[in-house]
């Protein structure tokens, strides 16, 4: 979705979001209830066409859909509001307008005819919308810190509060209940819990704990004293480092990263989650706000673990359960030695950043990658490798006819073995028609979008 931000005593952020609505039906005149009631954004729908102005095709899979060109002719026409990108809809391009919709798709359809975009019918003005907004965050920004936005997708107001109290929900009740107003936040029993860092947790302590201090979207470990004095000089934390036994113990640095007006990050613990070899942090954002600004911080901390922890064999060390961001693989570690033995140290060829293949906690289906990236992606070929699954929204199959799939199935099922999963290297090509190139073992096939149905597996 598209949102307007708009966050009091902070920064302007303009933020183009992609996730779609948690509900796909039609969304007609909302009910906002009596005077004084609220609505959760989250519940809202998202407006979109009758489904027949809706084709198979084209599938657009990344941010190759014209938008700039639609827009550019869509401001010219009368009643136009607002454009937005509607994954639910093969990522096809919404038009907003609040006179004469019907029309505005008849002109679509012939300005362009192989692009897919819609004209929605709606009964709001964006002018409007925006100045509900400053008045929503003129009226309740001094009281605590909150963020608005503008959801063009559903026509309301957004306002978040942070953590959910019933002192904040009451004053935004108060001020804007019954209008085109909802709330977001978290909810006061899912906030962090307040407090101060601790110094130790469940097998791990706590080294260093630096804000605005080496790199963010990283991680390292060392496995004895100099590779830890190392580790301690790329980081670029001061003083001299605290003892570490190495016998028993291995030294992590999770590079975190924060907003300027996000600072107070916590580290809960250390994770350690043996059936996916893997590593991670638990970094809580204490005392929540409403919305942080869009810099990217470092904040440090390193710890050292007990090593009787460690899962056995090679492990990924990465920041948080769902591992790295698009863009940034490099900021998982991935350990090729088995370092839970007392004393196991580990050489430079031991240590790869995500880059490499295959990488522990590879991205699941269902996932968004960006193209031109190399993804690590699990395979399970107990049906074959026709089917890759889903991604962006949509699921991805091989040319049946292509002469090659068998070749390559045969030897993909002997790269998986008995498990029948199998370790993919995914790279997303938009330049033309969408594909995406999955690589193993020397060989690879090209996956393209599609609407078909995926068969039954047994």
């Amino acid at each position: 979705m598209i949102r307007y931000w708009l966050v009091a005593g902070l920064v302007l952020l303009a933020a183009c979001g992609e996730a779609g609505p948690p509900d796909e039906s039609v969304l007609g005149p909302q009910s906002l209830g009596g005077e004084g009631d609220l609505v959760r954004c989250s519940t809202l729908t998202s407006v979109v066409a009758p489904e027949t102005s809706y084709r198979d095709s084209p599938i657009y899979v990344a941010n190759e859909m014209p938008v700039e060109e639609v827009q550019q002719w869509a401001a010219t026409q009368p009643g136009f509001e607002d454009i937005w990108i509607d994954r639910e809809h093969n990522g096809w391009i919404t038009v907003a307008f609040s006179v004469d919709a019907e029309a505005r798709q008849d002109d679509l359809e012939i300005q362009f005819p192989d692009v897919g975009v819609v004209a929605v019918a709606v009964d709001w003005r964006s002018t409007e919308l925006r100045r509900l907004q400053q008045e929503v965050n003129d009226s309740l920004g001094g009281d605590f810190a909150i963020a608005t936005w503008v959801d063009v997708t559903t026509g309301f107001v957004g306002v978040d509060v942070g953590v959910m109290t019933p002192e904040r929900v009451d004053a935004v009740a108060a001020s804007f209940g019954g209008e085109r107003v909802c709330i977001e936040g978290v909810a006061p029993e899912a906030a962090p819990e307040p407090g101060t860092q601790a110094p130790e947790g469940d097998g791990w302590r706590l080294l260093a704990a630096a804000p605005r201090i080496g790199i963010p979207y990283r991680t390292g470990v060392a496995a004895d004293a100099s590779a830890y004095r190392a580790l301690w000089e790329t980081v670029g934390l001061p003083d001299a480092p605290p003892p570490v036994d190495f016998t028993d113990e291995i030294v992590i640095w999770f590079g975190a990263v924060f907003g300027s007006s996000c600072p107070d990050l916590r580290l809960d613990d250390v994770v350690v989650d043996a059936d996916r070899a893997i590593v991670h942090a638990d970094i809580v954002l204490a005392d929540p706000p409403a919305a942080c600004t869009s810099d990217a911080n470092p904040y440090a901390f390193v710890v050292a673990l007990a090593r009787t922890r460690l899962p056995r064999g090679s492990f990924a060390i990465q920041l948080d359960a769902d591992g790295p961001p698009a863009g940034a693989p490099e900021e998982r570690t991935l350990v090729g030695v088995d370092l839970s033995a007392p004393g196991a140290t580990a050489g430079p060829g031991d240590l790869t950043s995500g880059t490499a293949p295959p990488a522990p906690g590879a991205i699941p289906a269902g996932s968004t990658i960006e193209p031109g990236v190399e993804h690590a992606y699990r395979l399970d070929t107990h049906c074959g490798v026709e089917w890759l699954g889903e991604l962006n929204g949509v699921r991805w199959r091989a040319d049946p006819d292509d002469s090659s799939l068998d070749t390559v199935w045969q030897a993909w099922q002997q790269l998986a073995g008995e498990g029948e999963v199998l370790d993919l290297v995914l790279v997303l090509d938009v330049t033309a028609a969408p594909r995406i190139t999955a690589r193993a073992g020397g060989d690879e096939l090209i996956y393209m979008p599609t609407n078909e149905p995926v068969p039954p597996c047994d």
